[in-house]
């Protein structure tokens, strides 16, 4: 699993986090905005670099903001007691977020020792 294709995680997730994360915030009662916006537009440039750029390096700097976006999410979910539910959700996209970084990145270290 380590070495399968990670493009179509990293597209669900990108979708998530532009998309569905700034308006499911609004269950916070009053949202982090800043976190509303780093997670849109975080969210899209996750999905240029899958989509539209491809290369190696952009789609790692993805991975790793979609990674820091899922933990600010699941912390702010936590701290307002809502992390129960559908909500735990949020928790399996930031699993999946730490996967896609490694598996971008192993697939980064096997192409540079190729």
């Amino acid at each position: 699993m380590l070495y399968s294709d990670s493009e179509p995680n990293e597209v669900l997730i990108g979708l998530l986090h532009c998309a569905i994360l700034p308006f499911a915030l609004f269950e916070l009662g009053q949202p982090w905005v800043a976190l509303q916006v780093g997670a849109h537009l975080a969210g899209a440039f996750q999905l240029y670099t899958v989509l539209y750029n491809g290369t190696l390096q952009l789609r790692s700097m993805a991975t790793k903001v979609a990674a820091l976006v899922s933990v600010a999410t699941v912390v702010n979910y936590t701290l307002a007691g809502l992390m129960s539910g559908s909500n735990f959700g949020w928790l399996l996209i930031l699993v999946f977020a730490f996967w896609n970084v490694a598996r971008v990145e192993r697939e980064k270290l096997s192409k540079w020792t190729a």
